[in-house]
Formats: C-alpha cells, structure tokens, sequence
C-alpha cells in the first residue's frame, strides 16, 4: 500500500451491495473502521456514516439508506477479521446500541500508542503525522452527519479517519511485538469489548448514585432515595431518547434525596417552598418522585458507601501519591504512558476498597497486566511499610 496515497472512494447506498461487500470482508484479516454519528439532542447516538476500508479502497456506507445488517454482523462477529478502530469506546458502543452486536477483535491504535509510550490520548492526527509523515486535516468535528447530501468536506473528514487505519495497525504491531507487550495490547483490547455491554446493563444503573458529587454527604437512607432517583432518571432518558441533563440535572435529585432524607413526610410543596430543585423538574415529575422515594423498592442492590468518591483523608492521600509515584516509576521502567498502567481515579478507587475491607481487590481497569505489575509494591505501601522512601523523601 502506497502511505502516501489516499485510497478511491467508494459510497455504498445499496442494501443489496453492501450485503455483497460484507461477505467479501470475511475473508479480510484486518478491516478498518470509523463511525460519525450525532449526539446533540438524544441519549443514544444517532450514526451518519459508516466508514470501512480494505487494502484496495475506502467505502462510505450511508446508514440511512441501509436496512438490512444481517451480514455486516456476521461479519463483526467473525472471529477471523480484525477491526481496526482508534479510540474504540464510543465505535463500540455506537455498535452494540444500534445493532447489539459487537466485533470478535479490535486492534485499538490509541491504545497501542500507549503501551508505546507515545502518549496516553494520542490522537489519529498525531500518530498520522508521526509515523507516516502524513497531515490529516480535521475540520469537521461539529458537522450534521445526519444532513444529506453530505458535502466533499464531510466525505475527505470522513474517509481520512480509516485511509491509514491499516498502516499503522502494521507498524504498532510490529512495535509491539518488539516490545514484548502485544498480549497485554491484546487484553487491554479485549476489555474494552466486554465494557461496551455494561453501559445497557440493568444491574449497573443501580450504583449511579456513587458517581454523583458530593453524595458522600447523604446519610444511608439519602443515598437509598439518590439510588432510586437515578435509576428512575436512566428509564426516563432513554425511553424518551434524551439526555440525562434534559431529564434532571445531578444537583437536582441531590437536592431532592437531601430534603427528603432530612424529612421522610415531607411533602411536594415542602420541596417547592425549599427553593433548592428546579421547578420545572417538581411541576413534571414532583409527585412521581415523591412516590418512588417513599417505596423503598427492595430489589436494588443493598448501598455501597465504598463505592462514593468520598475525599481521602491525609493517611490516604500520602498513601495515594506513594501509588502514583510506583505507577510512573514502573511505567518509566516499561516504557509506557504512566496513565495507561494507573490513572489517578482508578488508584484511588483502589486505596478506598482496601481502606473498607483490608484487601486489594484487584477488578476491572486494574485486572490482568496491572496486577502484575503492581500488586507486590502496592501491597507494601498500603500495609505502611517504607511509605517515607516510595515518596522519595
């Protein structure tokens, strides 16, 4: 392949083509993908376009007029054919929403740049310009990709995301494997396809409350109400496909979990007189919520208040900072982006687990490499031994 070259273009509009093409790509190893979607005005992204390239050409799939999936999901679930996506959350996730299906393999180049340390969020731009020496200009960023026709800006925005796709899964994965690091690149890849599901996961929307701000301050019974607030919020925003923000803000169902935790007879008007929750979220749904929050529905999942982002007291703070010092410690040593191997939120996350049961519990973001790499020096700090020195004084 010519990295100097665009590849032709090729819009695919035909139900029946596109159908033809995909059963082409399964005897493809590596596909890349790109998706541009709208999310201005709904809970759910609505996709515009669909961009997949080969070795031969770039195709410009308009989801508009395509009604038949069938084989586009065969083909993400073979196992056989790599996707090839940068920054693959919202792809994947724009993917199970719209066609509950996700691709078998990802090969993330934002990822990969990581494990390579050539930073933590590259962008497609950078890693462009830096190992092919190609400048890719992005100037689309806010466009209509639901408004037809789309404009020749639009389809060069479009098709650049996916014309070097497959170059730079060819050279990443040389380097990585060089590197020794292709299976942690692998899992790490792996993760984010079993992450895609849990945004739809019922089970999930019952622990919104810890992510709130300031919930750490309710009482037990306040956060029970905030629990039930948000589920009912999730319901609400999608069964009416609009954000969250649109339904209630955040501080608005703290406001209502506060006041009535204070005051469990408290009335509608009580909330009214208050002031401190908009009236307009009380004039729609007042009575409702106050039904809700007075049910103590008992098929939740019990309260967690490890899960809070309650703030660290100084043990735990210099506890923290002993952790991120290790982290950028070890990932100098691994030559890797130090937030790939521990971001601050997720260290944190950690230290208040083992602060409430003694234990490192060693899940998600951190499983896996991670607890390789770090488990024997974490353990350590947390059990206070030669805190002084991990700090560097």
């Amino acid at each position: 392949m010519n990295g100097n070259a665009k590849l032709p273009r090729i819009f695919v509009d035909d139900g029946a083509q596109f159908s033809a093409l995909c059963q082409q790509w399964r005897e493809a190893e590596s596909l890349a993908l790109d998706t541009e979607f709208v999310r201005t005005s709904t809970f759910y992204s609505n996709i515009g376009l669909l961009q997949i390239a080969d070795l031969h050409a770039c195709y410009l799939v308009d989801p508009l007029r395509i009604s038949d999936w069938t084989e586009f999901s065969l083909l993400l679930s073979d196992s056989r054919c790599c996707f090839v996506i940068h920054s693959c959350s919202e792809d994947l996730n724009l993917l199970f929403t719209a066609l509950k299906v996700l691709p078998a393999r990802v090969f993330d180049t934002q990822i990969a740049a990581a494990f390579l340390n050539m930073g933590y969020s590259v962008s497609y731009q950078s890693l462009v310009s830096e190992l092919l020496g190609i400048d890719v200009v992005k100037d689309e960023t806010r466009s209509d990709w639901l408004r037809r026709p789309l404009t020749d800006t639009q389809i060069a925005y479009a098709a650049a995301d996916v014309d070097y796709l497959l170059q730079l899964q060819a050279l990443l994965e040389q380097q990585l494997q060089d590197k020794g690091v292709l299976e942690w690149f692998a899992g790490e890849c792996e993760q984010r396809i079993r992450m895609a599901p849990e945004f739809e996961e019922k089970k999930n929307w019952q622990s919104l409350y810890a992510g709130f701000s300031n919930a750490w301050r309710l009482s037990d019974e306040g956060l029970r109400m905030l629990q039930t607030l948000s589920y009912w919020r999730e319901q609400e925003a999608r069964r009416r496909n609009k954000p969250r923000s649109w339904i209630a803000k955040d501080q608005d169902l703290l406001g209502i979990a506060m006041h009535l935790a204070e005051d469990e007879n408290g009335s509608l008007s009580d909330l009214i007189a208050a002031g401190s929750v908009d009236r307009r979220l009380l004039d729609r749904y007042g009575n409702k919520l106050l039904r809700l929050v007075q049910s103590n529905n008992s098929d939740f999942a019990n309260i967690d208040r490890g899960l809070l982002n309650t703030p660290l007291t100084a043990p735990l703070r210099k506890k923290l900072k002993a952790c991120q010092v290790l982290v950028s410690r070890k990932a100098a040593e691994l030559d890797i982006a130090p937030e790939l191997l521990g971001r601050k939120k997720t260290l944190q996350e950690l230290i208040r687990g083992f602060e409430n049961s003694g234990q490192l519990h060693w899940e998600g973001e951190l499983s896996g490499w991670r607890r390789q790499v770090l488990e024997a020096d974490f353990t350590r700090v947390l059990m206070g031994e030669n805190q002084d020195n991990d700090n560097g004084s």
